[in-house]
């Protein structure tokens, strides 16, 4: 009957480089999303309100001054001829665009539909130009623009380190286990010593101690015979 050596296993194929796919893929995804979202709450220029209507095209309402104002002089009313009930915002917020900035003011207390508004502003009491646009924070833009940032970092930079590691794994499997398999010496590769070179020793012979001077039955005088 003849024996076969066992057949090597194949190598494990390592899941790195798919996990490294999809955070390719997911990480894609996400920094798209925020893409979008800093399209959409880009600031605009907003419209002048001197002719007093004002048409939006996305939903809800915010009022703009060319300068700080505590308490905007406006009101608002929709189509209908109904009031929009508008409030200052909880924090100062300014939006620079083509080198003008804007302070937002005031915005609509409800998500008011697109659509047109009657706006009318009375100052007397100070030089401000008053504007109106769709309802957008400077908060959320902000926020858009560092999800893009880090959604990318976190990402890309995890399918790198796992497509790395990945790398580094898949050398040392390839990496043979002696670096001299076939030079005599080496471990387990040490030649057989010919017949001629082979001696054979004869057994030792048995042990028998002599008499000991420092035993008392090996003392003159003390031995059995010498008394």
């Amino acid at each position: 009957m003849t024996m076969y050596p066992p057949a090597p296993e194949a190598p494990k194929k390592s899941v790195l480089p798919k996990l490294a796919v999809a955070c390719f893929v997911i990480g894609s995804i996400v920094v798209g999303f925020f893409v979008w979202r800093i399209v959409v709450t880009a600031p605009r220029t907003p419209q002048p309100i001197e002719n007093g209507v004002v048409h939006l095209t996305k939903p809800g309402l915010t009022i703009y001054a060319s300068i700080p104002v505590l308490t905007p002089p406006c009101e608002v009313q929709d189509a209908n001829g109904n009031d929009v009930p508008i409030k200052p915002p909880s924090g100062s917020e300014t939006i620079t665009i083509n080198g003008e900035s804007w302070y937002v003011v005031a915005r609509s207390t409800q998500t008011v539909p697109a659509g047109d508004y009657s706006i009318s502003c009375t100052d007397d009491e100070t030089s401000a130009t008053y504007a109106a646009g769709p309802r957008s924070s400077v908060v959320a833009f902000v926020l858009s623009i560092l999800g893009t940032v880090f959604s990318f970092l976190i990402f890309i930079g995890l399918g790198i380190t796992l497509l790395t590691v990945g790398a580094v794994k898949a050398a040392r499997r390839r990496r043979p286990a002696n670096t001299f398999p076939g030079q005599p010496g080496a471990p387990g590769n040490y030649p057989p010593m010919p017949p001629s070179r082979q001696h054979t020793f004869p057994p030792p012979p048995p042990y028998r101690p002599g008499p000991d001077p420092d035993r008392p039955q090996d003392r003159p005088g003390d031995r059995p015979q010498d008394r």
